[in-house]
């Protein structure tokens, strides 16, 4: 089985016979369009849709020349020019109105385009009073009579030399007092009255009737104070959540630290306890030498519950009950196994306590084994995204020149 994710010399002649084949296929391809099928006839876009730019070789009195040929749209017949143009009459009668819901009051913008049938019939729009709506449809308040007025709209619709004219009339008129949108536009035309006649005063104040209608203002708040309390609580809680983040990933790497430790505290253990000496001496041994190496930084999660376990039995606890604790209170599954081997040998005696231990060393050394082959694999597995970004980004490069020049 392949551990790592390098390419092999099979995949790699894989990618080249692939890209090979796809190229070949394409050569082929524009081969066949522009030498062989290609016969000196472009095919127009549909009507509506632009003129279109063909790149050619032209050769010619010996010459060989790279020449642009712009073609254009297909062309529609009197026939489809006259119904286009009745299509968009009746888009204009369908759309023109807008929010208004009659020609005869229209207190709101007309919906008047440019053009129509997605954009094949031009529209340009004249009106025979000036200044009362614009080109584009909006109305212009000020400028329209409190008692309203007539306005008749003259729509040129125009499709290449081809033109028509269409005409209908509508009723400019200010919205009405009864309606929401009436009781604002007064109240925002007496606003401007009192700005436009106060202006040589220090102050401006705002009018308290309008219409019959009683106003009362007010200053709208930005509620400032409630954004930084929002701000404040979210930045907590993300300080929370990232130093409850941070612990957990300190715990995960403190309990792998102490598992790497392990092989080596159970080989100790071996040595010693194989030479002879007592459960306890072993453990004053490993922890002077830990010790030595810990005044000169060396720091060591698994050495350190090891040394606190050695200090309960120093400080009068029960060799077994330290044990205990060290199986209760850690959090790796090889410490809490050594705990109960070392308090079973010591509760009942064991003359295979040795042997024991010396498995349990093969069995801890070839567990880190595993652990850093895992790691390995985790560390490969966090590349193939990068490289498979870099993979697509070069099929793209190969691939996507190749077939923008296809015509098919």
């Amino acid at each position: 089985m392949q551990k790592n994710h390098d390419l092999t010399s099979k995949q790699l002649i894989e990618i080249v016979v692939v890209c090979l084949a796809l190229g070949i296929g394409l050569l082929v391809h524009d081969y066949l369009e522009t030498r062989i099928n290609f016969d000196g006839t472009i095919k127009r876009s549909a009507a509506g849709t632009g003129n279109t730019t063909e790149d050619l070789e032209l050769n010619f009195l010996d010459q060989n020349k790279e020449l642009s040929v712009e073609v254009s749209d297909k062309s529609l017949s009197d026939k489809e020019i006259s119904a286009k143009i009745s299509q968009a009459i009746e888009e204009i009668e369908a759309t023109y109105l807008g929010r208004n819901k009659s020609a005869n009051e229209v207190c709101y913008d007309l919906n008047l385009k440019s053009s129509y049938c997605d954009g094949m019939i031009d529209a340009n729009w004249t009106f025979d009073k000036f200044g009362l709506i614009s080109s584009d449809g909006k109305l212009r308040m000020a400028e329209i009579p409190e008692e309203g007025e007539v306005v008749n709209l003259v729509a040129q619709l125009s499709y290449e030399e081809t033109t028509e004219l269409y005409s209908f009339s509508v009723f400019v008129c200010h919205k009405s007092i009864n309606t929401l949108d009436g009781q604002l536009e007064a109240i925002e035309k007496a606003v401007k009255n009192v700005d436009s006649t106060t202006r040589d005063k220090d102050k401006m104040v705002l009018p308290t009737e309008v219409e019959d209608m009683k106003l009362s203002w007010k200053k709208k708040m930005d509620y400032r104070g409630l954004q930084v309390i929002i701000l404040g609580l979210v930045t907590v809680l993300g300080i929370q959540l990232g130093k409850k983040k941070d612990e957990k990933k300190a715990k995960q790497l403190e309990i792998a630290e102490k598992e790497n430790d392990y092989p080596m505290i159970v080989s100790e253990l071996s040595i010693l306890m194989g030479a002879g000496m007592s459960l306890r001496k072993a453990l004053e041994r490993i922890i002077a030498r830990y010790n030595l190496k810990k005044k000169a930084g060396v720091v060591r999660p698994g050495y350190e519950d090891i040394s606190v376990t050695y200090r309960k039995m120093c400080d009068g606890l029960g060799e077994v009950a330290a044990l205990e604790d060290l199986g209760m209170n850690s959090e790796s599954k090889e410490y809490r196994k050594l705990a109960m081997l070392l308090a079973q040998n010591l509760r009942k005696g064991s003359a295979d306590l040795i042997s024991c231990l010396e498995k349990e060393e093969k069995y801890a050394f070839e567990m880190r084994k595993q652990r850093a082959i895992k790691a390995g694999e985790e560390a490969s597995t966090k590349l193939l995204i990068p490289m498979a970004g870099m993979l697509f980004i070069v099929i793209v490069i190969l691939v996507v020149p190749a077939i923008m020049q296809m015509n098919i």
